[in-house]
């Protein structure tokens, strides 16, 4: 864009009303605008400010301009502008006749009050705001104070127990119990990691032996319950309705019931005193499958159909579609995988002690006796920590909300 005295100019393209396109310069001055070509010195398009009816689709981005001029006798060009916000912007300035911008009428109510020489009263903004303003203030209190004994309550199991691990011993067992250290000490920790170091099994081994069993059995159960679940949920298959009624019925069943079925299956198939044999029971847990299929049910049906028009595949389908909708269910699901395989023991199907899981030998700890108490303490918050921090590094994801929530089938 240049700028000769009162004349601003922009180079662009401009298109008239029988589709030509033409190549350019567009000047304007305080009386009106005249667009040149780069071939001839006419001009090839000429108006007033006067004769201007009306300007449309006015779009900027970066330093262009793109508006669609109307005059007066049914005239209109379509102009282009590489640099053109300075040029437009001058344009609608000295416009008399355009048209009245349309006012809300706060804003109109606004501009009259300036007229009459009043004080606009602005509305103060609260550092608060209400969600509920039809609840009143003492509802609102009543509410924050239940919710804050609820956390109370919630909190307190966790606060006694890390306080427990960090106390002396004659705090341990004075009545009543005090629930923060008034000495806080790292003993019961380095007390732990030297009695684990006994051990003829190194500590190092039964962390590694829970890590992968945790990880193997949390992944295989994520893969086989979101396949299943999706073809469960969005494909009608014979016998379908009656394997999920299965499923269901499983859920009313603990762990002490299947545990008889399971020594009995794995000790079939050669895999008592192997990985195995707490990993495959993993994979076929009922929790998953259950979660993964009532989430997929809420996921438009429409969305599969659109990528099967688009020539997706199964596979991607599922991965990229329906996967990436259900995150809230499959980490979930991750939660209580990791929660059910970080706290076994294992001690019914592996009896090697280099197999064992790090639940088992801090077990044998608190088989110790009193002197020990401390180091149980602290063995209590090890194994409670990693299921803990799971769940508060993906809570966010867990509570948000599903893409499909407002999406209509």
């Amino acid at each position: 864009m240049s700028e000769n005295s009162n004349r601003i100019r922009s180079t662009g393209t401009l298109q008239t009303i029988d589709g030509k396109k033409y190549r350019g310069y567009l000047e304007a001055d305080e009386e009106g605008a005249t667009f040149y070509s780069r071939k001839t010195a006419q001009p090839l398009a000429d108006w007033r400010y006067n004769r201007m009816h009306r300007v449309d689709n006015i779009r900027r981005g970066g330093t262009s301009t793109q508006m669609t001029v109307i005059l007066k006798d049914d005239n209109r060009y379509i102009i282009e502008l590489d640099h053109g916000l300075k040029l437009h912007t001058y344009i609608m300035d000295h416009w008399a006749d355009k048209p009245v911008i349309p006012r809300t009428r706060g804003e109109e109510l606004h501009r009259l009050a300036e007229l009459r020489g009043e004080k606009i009263q602005v509305p103060k903004k609260h550092l608060i705001t209400r969600r509920h303003p039809n609840r009143s203030i003492a509802g609102d209190i009543g509410i924050y104070l239940l919710l804050a004994l609820v956390g109370v309550m919630m909190i307190f199991p966790l606060v006694f127990l890390v306080g427990s691990s960090l106390k002396p011993l004659d705090e341990l067992f004075r009545f009543p119990p005090p629930v923060w250290p008034q000495h806080p000490t790292m003993d019961n920790f380095s007390d732990l990691f030297v009695t684990m170091g006994q051990s003829w099994v190194p500590f190092s081994r039964y962390l590694v032996n829970t890590v992968f069993i945790t990880l193997v059995g949390t992944f295989g159960h994520l893969v086989i319950a979101s396949m299943a679940a999706f073809v469960l949920a969005k494909y009608d298959f014979p016998g379908g309705k009656a394997f999920f009624a299965v499923v269901t019925t499983c859920l009313m069943f603990s762990g002490y019931v299947t545990g008889i079925p399971n020594y009995l299956i794995m000790s079939n198939l050669g895999m008592i005193d192997t990985y195995w044999a707490l990993i495959l029971p993993a994979f076929a847990a009922p929790i998953g499958l259950f979660l993964m299929k009532q989430f997929m049910e809420g996921l438009p049906t429409a969305l599969i159909e659109a990528a099967t028009i688009d020539g997706a595949g199964m596979f991607r389908i599922f991965w990229s579609i329906v996967m990436p909708n259900v995150k809230p269910a499959w980490l979930t699901m991750i939660i209580f995988s990791v929660q059910s395989l970080w706290n076994t023991s294992a001690a019914t199907v592996i009896y090697s002690e280099a197999k064992k899981t790090l639940v088992y030998a801090l077990q044998q700890i608190q088989a110790g006796g009193i002197a020990r108490t401390g180091q149980v303490a602290a063995a209590n918050v090890i194994i409670v920590a990693v299921p803990i921090l799971i769940f508060v590094f993906s809570q966010s994801r867990i509570l948000e909300t599903m893409a499909s929530s407002g999406i209509k089938d």
